[in-house]
């Protein structure tokens, strides 16, 4: 039972043909037309390791600079500090302003 599954569970599936076995296929010939439409599909497969994308948008570029690999960095804290104290000082001075329209208690 056991070699059954592992039988059934068995990466030798997803391993690509030797592509020089195909031009010493012996079969019949549907079988070998299946053969060589696998193996010209695993030709056109790119090769080699895929190229990293290119961050896009304002958030993807900030996590690319600060986020990611090597770049780390404690600087977004500090981008956050200095934001929400923009905001509420912001927010401070309106109702500030607001409270003061009349100038009635200066």
């Amino acid at each position: 039972m056991s070699s059954i599954l592992r039988r059934a569970y068995s990466t030798k599936s997803l391993v690509p043909p030797n592509l020089a076995a195909a031009k010493t296929f012996t079969g019949n010939k549907q079988s070998a037309t299946r053969m060589t439409e696998l193996v010209s599909f695993y030709q056109k497969l790119p090769k080699g390791n895929a190229e990293t994308a290119k961050p896009s948008g304002l958030i993807g570029r900030y996590k690319a600079r600060y986020f990611d690999g090597e770049n780390s960095s404690a600087t977004p804290v500090i981008h956050a500090i200095f934001l929400i104290g923009g905001i509420s000082y912001a927010i401070d001075y309106h109702f500030h302003l607001k409270h003061h329209k009349n100038v009635e208690h200066h």
